[in-house]
């Protein structure tokens, strides 16, 4: 048994994670270092999520514009500093309510399948 919870974690954090750094940095003008700070991450981490060599799945999302809705409305305080990263953590919860509600057309095939 495999909860929708540990799926949306396996595929869409990562993915959650890869845009929110390219946008910190591309769009707030963050470093790496402090984009990977304000996430809890390594500046590794967000290197490798720069060149989509983690978190590129991204098609899991990008096609969705209420989830990236989300997204942008979570990146922007966070880099901002309006919410901690145990708040932006929460607000990832109501992110994967969101893609469970949206089932099929949002998650990944094989979490689908019984």
């Amino acid at each position: 048994m495999k909860p929708p919870c540990e799926t949306i974690i396996l595929e869409y954090l990562p993915v959650v994670r890869a845009i929110m750094a390219k946008r910190m940095i591309e769009k707030y003008g963050l470093s790496q270092k402090q984009a990977a700070e304000k996430l809890g991450i390594s500046q590794p981490a967000v290197s490798q999520y720069k060149k989509e060599l983690r978190g590129y799945k991204a098609e899991l999302i990008k096609n969705n514009a209420n989830a990236l809705k989300i997204i942008e409305d979570l990146t922007k305080r966070v880099a901002y500093g309006e919410i901690t990263q145990e708040q932006a953590g929460l607000e990832f919860c109501e992110l994967c309510k969101y893609i469970r509600e949206n089932g099929t057309n949002m998650m990944p095939d094989y979490a689908n399948s019984k």
